[in-house]
């Protein structure tokens, strides 16, 4: 990915950002190496962020403007599609809503579009189910219940402390923040610091009113999956 310059030229579209400072600041500090360059900070559009020519396939968000690639180890990745086969699994058996995947974007605002690793939707918390099972756009553009996300080396504190606002502002019921790292979960309710609580690996994750019923002990989420080795067979 190309480095952004350290001064931004203002373009046509006029982008509010004058440094790469600005711009860095507005995403919560994140390294250079994720801001995509083109479209010119500020400037983008959401049909930039639908252009695969322009974001190359990779997981990107949409930022006021700014294209930002997501932080995402394949390890992370993984984690991420184990617990959502986990949730799915709970919710298809009443059948109580529709999950999204890391790819699965949500419009929170007409230049604020993220890619939670996981989200989760009730049928009964939409005015219409069925335009939930098959949405009209690209985006889900009504506010999920649950979003997960699985931290990754490249996230910072600041970044995720302002995604967690946007979803508190948007009316997400219930976040998770899963750190491989720690092996600890952090539940907001409604997205809010206030009121959250870091689970560790002696405690176990439940979906409160979002998916009643659903418990998960949280040393399942970080347990090693690989098959223990066998030992070697002496030769003679």
């Amino acid at each position: 990915m190309a480095t952004v310059m350290l001064t931004l030229r203002r373009t046509e579209k006029g982008s509010p950002f004058r440094t790469i400072s600005e711009v860095q600041a507005r995403l919560g500090d994140v390294p250079q190496e994720r801001i995509l360059s083109y479209p010119a900070p500020g400037t983008a559009t959401v049909l930039d962020l639908l252009d695969p020519t322009i974001t190359g396939g990779r997981g990107v968000e949409l930022v006021d403007g700014i294209l930002v690639e997501k932080a995402m180890g394949y390890d992370e990745d993984s984690l991420g599609l184990w617990l959502a086969v986990q949730l799915f699994n709970f919710a298809s058996i009443q059948n109580l809503g529709k999950f999204g995947g890391a790819q699965g974007m949500i419009r929170i605002g007409g230049t604020l579009v993220r890619g939670p690793d996981i989200s989760f939707t009730r049928w009964d918390s939409v005015p219409n189910p069925d335009e939930l099972d098959h949405l009209p756009g690209p985006f889900l553009e009504v506010t999920p219940d649950l979003v997960v996300e699985v931290l990754s080396e490249g996230n910072t504190p600041r970044e995720m402390a302002i995604k967690l606002g946007e979803y508190a502002a948007a009316g997400v019921k219930l976040v998770w923040y899963v750190d491989p790292d720690t092996k600890t979960v952090t539940v907001y309710p409604k997205g809010r610091e206030r009121g959250k609580k870091v689970l560790t690996e002696a405690d176990t994750l439940d979906g409160g009113k979002v998916l009643p019923g659903f418990a998960l002990p949280v040393k399942d989420i970080f347990a090693k999956r690989a098959p223990a080795r066998k030992p070697k067979k002496r030769k003679g």
